[in-house]
């Protein structure tokens, strides 16, 4: 068991120890590599994902639910903490809610659980893109977004897949394979872009971040394992929400941190902290899973 964890694990931190290291001593600029992965690779992988024959996009709708709901009931619980403890509930919840769906969740579930599960992840992927460019912008800035979210590249990319998918139409392979190719370079790049951007957050507010690194895996896990007794999943979902769970906050979130001004540094801490102590987590996580835990 300890060597299938290693095996599953070791490749993401190791693709992600490459990022940043390399970004530690070249400080490479990433906006442009980041602007593709969110508007080309990511939205690349999920039109491939839906358009191929056989993909539902029904059957993953408890999953989304269940996933939607993990969301909520993480900001509620950091809400109260962050009272309690005397941080910035704007700053809190967030990294609380959103959480490395894509540049971890993904290949996590692929290693973990095979092909099978990519498409599952692509789902929970979007139903947490729709929280956070909507209630969680909300957050941050304070006021709503309005429809700026269906603006977004991996969102058009749902609708466009989803009304293919609905109609019944499959793309010839000439177009559909360059695609699939497109989508193929997210998942690496992800985990190496994952790196590089944990360079440039810091330390700075390591209370909060220590706090968030143990909040996230416990409440995400514990919700995780509760919403299974409740929401009718199969044992393949169940073990992909309690991997969701486990996840470390977003680098996302101290982005949109520092673009409204909420305690950058905190959030920053937050991410960072949170993500280094994933390889503890994580693992664990693992284990309740491949080990039959959730039966």
């Amino acid at each position: 068991m300890i060597n299938q964890v290693f095996s599953i694990v070791a490749p993401l931190f190791i693709i992600a120890a490459v990022g940043y290291f390399y970004g530690s001593r070249v400080r490479p600029e990433m906006r442009i590599t980041n602007q593709l992965i969110m508007d080309i690779f990511m939205p690349a992988l999920i039109f491939h994902v839906m358009v191929q024959e056989g993909f539902s996009p029904l059957q993953y709708v408890n999953l989304m639910f269940a996933g939607m709901l993990l969301m909520l009931l993480s900001g509620a619980m950091a809400f109260f903490l962050s009272k309690l403890l005397g941080f910035s509930w704007r700053a809190f919840i967030p990294s609380a809610m959103f959480s490395n769906w894509a540049n971890l969740g993904l290949p996590l579930y692929v290693f973990a659980l095979g092909d099978q599960a990519l498409g599952a992840g692509v789902m929970l992927v979007v139903a947490g893109n729709l929280l956070c460019f909507t209630l969680g912008t909300y957050i941050y800035s304070g006021r709503l977004s309005g429809f700026e979210v269906l603006k977004t590249p991996i969102i058009v990319a749902v609708i466009l897949g989803g009304a293919l998918n609905a109609a019944g139409l499959s793309l010839p392979r000439a177009i559909d394979l360059p695609i699939e190719m497109l989508g193929q370079v997210a998942i690496p790049l992800m985990l190496f872009s994952l790196g590089v951007r944990l360079t440039r957050v810091t330390w700075h507010d390591s209370k909060a971040g220590i706090v968030m690194a143990a909040f996230c895996p416990i409440v995400g896990v514990g919700l995780a394992v509760l919403l299974c007794q409740f929401v009718n999943l199969s044992p393949l979902h169940q073990s992909i929400l309690v991997l969701f769970g486990a996840l470390p906050p977003a680098v996302i979130n101290f982005m949109l941190a520092e673009q409204y001004n909420r305690d950058p540094e905190a959030v920053a801490s937050m991410v960072l902290i949170g993500n280094i102590a994933s390889i503890v987590s994580l693992p664990v996580a693992l284990w309740i899973v491949l080990s039959g835990g959730l039966t």
